[in-house]
């Protein structure tokens, strides 16, 4: 399987899970593995699927299960066929760390079922479709949840799952590889790293590309390559994370999170911050305030 690109999930320091909402024009479409496991709510589209080394067709409502280092890919039709259906891409995917799991798993045996799934998931699974309207509902609900009610939540899910979901797995046991490894992701782990230490500063494409010693062009297709995202959305999300997380102490009020975060303009702040989360800063600080009430 040599045209298998090792992917980086773009996780920030302390944190476990993220969702990702992607659609024709975020489509990520080359076959590839990363450590995080990966639920999957295909919402519009239809096309192939590759799990390990079988190919699957796949349409709206499916919903599918990835664990850690198993080779996907999902390929979707021709853009203009799904036009001519009236429908594009669309699909909603959880990325989680199951190692966050690993000590509830070993004193709690009430989570054996949730422990089950998710050792099998090496093989892929594919969700039986009876369940799939109420998972999308709750992978929904999980995206505008913070911190601890997030990992609750997707407990929740794994738990529905695993004790009234009826599927099929995708790939034999003997066909997984599993010394699939790639040098470039230790590079990017480095990018990670160096970003979460300078957030504050004023980073610029010129500065991160020249500092890892690549020209701005090749180290942006190269990020992108391995993460979808462009590294100036990555700086501006992890910027917005940086921001919450001193609303939340609250230790500064907006205009000082704003600047504590690496942001230099209040309006481009509130604008990113009102796209990524989906509220202003004050209205995410009230939020956040009620929750302590």
């Amino acid at each position: 399987m040599s045209n298998v690109i090792a992917f980086k999930v773009p996780m920030q320091k302390n944190m476990s899970i993220r969702v990702e909402e992607c659609d024709d024009d975020h489509v990520y479409d080359l076959v590839h593995f990363h450590e995080e496991c990966q639920l999957t709510c295909i919402v519009e589209g239809s096309g192939y699927l590759l799990a390990g080394s079988e190919t699957y067709s796949f349409e709206p409502g499916e919903v599918y299960l990835f664990g850690s280092n198993l080779p996907h890919g999902f390929k979707t039709e021709d853009k203009i066929e799904a036009d001519d259906m009236g429908s594009g891409a669309r699909r909603i995917s959880i990325f989680f760390n199951r190692n966050v799991f690993e000590s509830l798993f070993e004193q709690n045996p009430e989570t054996s079922t949730i422990k089950n799934l998710l050792d099998n998931a090496s093989l892929g699974y594919k969700l039986g479709a009876g369940n799939s309207p109420e998972i999308l509902s709750k992978i929904r609900r999980l995206r505008n949840m913070d911190d601890f009610d997030k990992v609750l939540e997707l407990l929740d899910i794994l738990d529905f799952i695993s004790n009234g979901n009826q599927g099929d797995y995708l790939s034999a046991r003997e066909e997984i590889e599993a010394d699939l490894v790639d040098e470039d992701i230790h590079m990017i782990n480095e990018v990670f790293a160096y970003t979460e230490s300078n957030f504050k500063e004023r980073i610029s494409l010129a500065d991160v590309a020249g500092h890892f010693k690549m020209t701005p062009p090749t180290f942006s297709r190269f990020f992108k390559s391995r993460t979808q995202k462009t590294y100036i959305q990555f700086l501006i999300e992890l910027r917005i994370t940086k921001a919450c997380e001193f609303i939340r102490a609250g230790t500064h009020n907006t205009t000082e999170s704003c600047f504590n975060s690496g942001f230099t303009n209040i309006s481009s702040f509130h604008r990113h911050f009102k796209t990524i989360k989906g509220m202003t800063p004050t209205e995410y600080k009230l939020r956040v305030s009620s929750n302590f009430n």
